[in-house]
């Protein structure tokens, strides 16, 4: 998946991740699941529906953008201690083609990490109804780490 090697501050962060994502209600209502969770890397789905297009039937790029940044924080989160999460602080998607099908893929790297921010990168492709898998976006993140005291 890559060659970097990191440093796991957690060795329960699949599970940690996993039960964070139980309380993101954003991310039930868009359908979005992660189904790799990798040291510095994980990957997420979308399975498309009306709700996801735009006016004219293509993937709305805010549900692009979305499913960029939630691979890229939680390839982020991999990497942080028990009591510290990661936030986005800064977020750059450049949309490289239209997005028409019935699956999201979006996965994100961590390109740097820090003790203060993580540098981290995602990629979006859509399958279309012949099952052909097509990159759509590219995504740069930064991710500050903060400590969080109560939940």
């Amino acid at each position: 998946m890559h060659d970097i090697q990191f440093v796991i501050q957690n060795p329960e962060f699949r599970e940690t991740i996993r039960e964070h994502v139980t309380r993101q209600e954003f991310m039930k209502l868009l359908g979005c699941h992660l189904t790799v969770i990798e040291p510095g890397y994980v990957e997420a789905v979308i399975d498309l529906g009306k709700e996801h297009q735009q006016q004219i039937g293509l993937v709305h790029g805010g549900v692009t953008a979305t499913i960029a940044d939630v691979a890229a924080g939680f390839a982020g989160f991999t990497l942080v201690a028990r009591d510290e999460h990661t936030v986005t602080a800064e977020i750059k998607i450049s949309y490289l083609r239209k997005g028409r099908g019935n699956r999201l893929r979006a996965v994100g790297r961590v390109v740097k990490a820090g003790s203060a921010f993580h540098f981290c990168e995602a990629e979006v492709f859509c399958t279309d109804a012949e099952g052909i898998e097509t990159l759509i976006a590219k995504a740069t993140t930064t991710m500050a780490v903060i400590r969080v005291t109560s939940q």
